[in-house]
């Protein structure tokens, strides 16, 4: 009796064992579209979780398109979640910032890539296909913002495991592949048609030599464009791209279903906030000059209700509903999150949008005719002698901090003031002055090499004009390569002095050289 009650508890456990093993097995569902007619067709495909890699292609902390880096950082809590499941199924995961990756020499997850023994790699097949939709690179419409090469690292919140690794190159890529037996990747990041697909660990290159390449189309963003003019929004553009993958180059998966058939998903978790477009946000605001129009989407919730707010309070199920793109014409801040049966769906968003005047006139007496009462600035001030850190310099006449022109928003100017976040400069107000007038912002001077690169993502800075010690003015944040805030400011009768103060936007003052840019005083008729 006992020898038939083991052999029954051996049956039991191989059939549990073999039933875990069959659990953990993935049976992805592919979508690929008929190249002509664009029809949908599904298959399926088994494979061992512990032949898969996941590739995360340069996942930054920062775009010199604002709405892409927040786009970004709109999937990366999903991304989280996913990879951390990926880890758990025995899946190996690969982190590639590409033109960064070398910011992350001395961390295991690289060392260990650059260590793998050479392996050749193979051409198993010419990769073609007709030519991606690029829709320019800026979702910011209208006020497009200019490129530069600021970002320096991966996204600081995404995850990142013990055992991840970070190759850059196709033979990195495959050496890893060949060492732990991958014969798919699965992708996941950003930009679809250009970084995810063409860069030497993307999704064409590892096709190329024989992997079987799947595009996850519910963790990756197109290269974006907007012109709410014709409804084409950054969410129809990947689409778009998604669908030509799938007709021309890879089948793709949804990534969140894959792992919620093996009981690695949890439907209530928060993790997509509602997407803008634009997307300025308090730290990179989105300057305009004429009326925009934003967008609202919650393209993974799509029968979820966006509810909204204005007045900075929280954003709730009663909140305004969301039915049509908004229009702003002045300074505006705006809160939303999606909802579904009066529950939130998802995380809140916030966006900020900050109206710029009238292009003030020139001055009748430049600040740089002028000398100041009082000039501080970044340094170690000492009975009122200022030691200046580093190679700033005090407050320079009609040049930049550094000595070169002053330079704002790809513009040049022959007067102002150059200094370094924090500083402040003060003059007497004479009894025929009645305007300060000026321009102001981020010294652009640091794109000049390699366009900024792991730099331009650092500058923020405040400015403020104070007369006889009230507030009088003040610009939003201003970063490189975005328009010059425009100072008009009437002086009241019996002013004193006006005090000119750049400040740092609460991050550090990391490379804040800044300009005030033909500014002065208008003076009496």
């Amino acid at each position: 009796m006992r020898l038939l009650m083991n052999r029954a508890l051996i049956l039991s456990t191989v059939f549990l064992a073999g039933h875990a093993l069959r659990a953990t097995e993935l049976e992805l569902t592919l979508q690929t579209r008929d190249p002509a007619t664009g029809q949908i067709i599904h298959t399926s495909e088994k494979v061992d979780p512990k032949h898969v890699g996941v590739i995360a292609v340069d996942v930054w902390n920062f775009h010199w398109c604002k709405t892409a880096t927040m786009r970004v950082d709109a999937i990366v809590p999903r991304m989280n979640k996913a990879l951390e499941a990926a880890r758990a199924l025995g899946m190996t995961v690969m982190l590639c910032p590409s033109d960064v990756v070398d910011n992350y020499v001395g961390y295991p997850q690289r060392e260990v890539v650059l260590a793998l023994p050479k392996v050749a790699v193979p051409t198993v097949m010419e990769v073609t296909c007709p030519p991606v939709p690029d829709a320019g690179g800026c979702a910011c419409g209208r006020e497009r913002c200019a490129v530069n090469y600021g970002w320096d690292g991966m996204h600081p919140a995404l995850n990142l495991g013990a055992n991840d690794l970070m190759p850059d190159t196709q033979a990195e890529v495959y050496a890893i592949c060949q060492k732990f037996g991958l014969t798919h990747l699965i992708y996941v990041g950003f930009h679809t048609q250009v970084c995810l697909l063409g860069k030497p660990m993307g999704l064409k290159a590892m096709k190329a030599a024989g992997l079987r390449c799947v595009l996850a189309r519910d963790m990756t963003d197109a290269h974006p464009g907007y012109d709410p003019a014709r409804q084409f929004t950054p969410d129809l553009n990947t689409e778009q791209v998604v669908e030509h993958f799938e007709k021309h180059l890879a089948p793709t998966i949804s990534f969140q279903e894959e792992l919620a058939k093996l009981g690695k998903w949890d439907s209530e978790w928060l993790l997509d906030p509602v997407r803008l477009a634009p997307w300025g946000t308090p730290m990179r605001p989105h300057l305009f000059e004429q009326p925009i129009t934003v967008t609202l989407t919650s393209p993974l919730h799509p029968r979820a209700e966006i509810r909204y707010t204005l007045n900075g309070s929280r954003p709730t199920a009663d909140s305004t509903l969301y039915t049509a793109p908004l229009v702003f014409h002045d300074t505006t801040h705006l809160r939303t999150a999606a909802f579904q049966n009066g529950r939130p769906v998802g995380l809140e968003s916030e966006g900020s949008f900050a109206r710029m005047g009238s292009l003030p006139p020139l001055p009748s007496v430049y600040l740089g005719d002028l000398k100041p009462i009082r000039s501080v600035g970044f340094g170690h001030t000492y009975g009122g002698t200022v030691r200046y850190s580093g190679n700033t310099q005090p407050p320079q006449t009609n040049k930049s901090n550094l000595g070169q022109a002053l330079k704002i928003n790809r513009q040049t100017y022959e007067h102002g003031l150059g200094v370094h976040a924090p500083c402040e400069v003060v003059y007497e107000v004479k009894p025929e002055y009645t305007r300060f007038v000026g321009l102001a912002g981020a010294d652009e001077n640091v794109v000049s090499i390699s366009n900024g690169s792991n730099l331009a993502k650092y500058p923020s800075v405040v400015f403020k004009v104070f007369i006889d010690g009230q507030p009088a003015a003040a610009s939003p944040v201003m970063r490189v390569l975005s328009p010059a805030w425009r100072f008009d400011v009437p002086l009241p009768a019996g002013a004193k002095m006006i005090s000119l103060v750049t400040m740092d936007a609460g991050d550090g003052s990391r490379e804040d050289f800044a300009d005030w840019a033909n500014a002065g005083f208008v003076t009496k008729n």
